[in-house]
């Protein structure tokens, strides 16, 4: 849902009417990390050029994110504009690999179902198909 309303796409209008329609929105650290992961890959790859992960990490490591910094910056005004609460995640190894397996999930995918599950989150404002086969979520759209 974020990626969506920071980066245009056809979702991006769509995106920005959930965040008004709903109140009371929470986001994991992990949702936070993978956000801005994709944020930084994104304008690396446009802005740099730089596609693999290890010259990404590199080139962090000599100059920065400056080239990403603005998007970033919009990310965070956005949970702060929207009053986003953010949660730790939640997971134990075994609930994980029971989660991962049972529902056909990346790992992080499992780790934000469980979260949801730990503090009792029952809807998800998601474009991602696979929170659809959680039991104890609802996914919006």
């Amino acid at each position: 849902m974020f990626y969506h309303y920071i980066f245009k796409s056809k979702h991006t209008e769509q995106a920005a009417k959930l965040f008004k329609q709903y109140r009371d929105l929470a986001t994991s650290v992990g949702v936070l990390d993978e956000v801005m992961f994709v944020i930084i890959r994104r304008l690396a790859e446009k802005t740099l050029g730089i596609r693999k992960i290890d010259k990404l990490r590199s080139y962090i490591r000599s100059y920065g994110v400056g080239f990403a910094a603005d998007k970033l910056e919009e990310f965070v005004e956005l949970l702060e504009a929207l009053d986003i609460i953010v949660i730790k995640d939640y997971s134990s190894p075994r609930e994980l690999l029971e989660t991962i397996t049972k529902y056909n999930l990346p790992p992080s995918d499992a780790v934000i179902a469980l979260t949801c599950k730990h503090y009792g989150i029952n809807t998800i404002l998601t474009f991602d198909e696979d929170f659809k086969r959680i039991p104890w979520l609802k996914t919006v759209p």
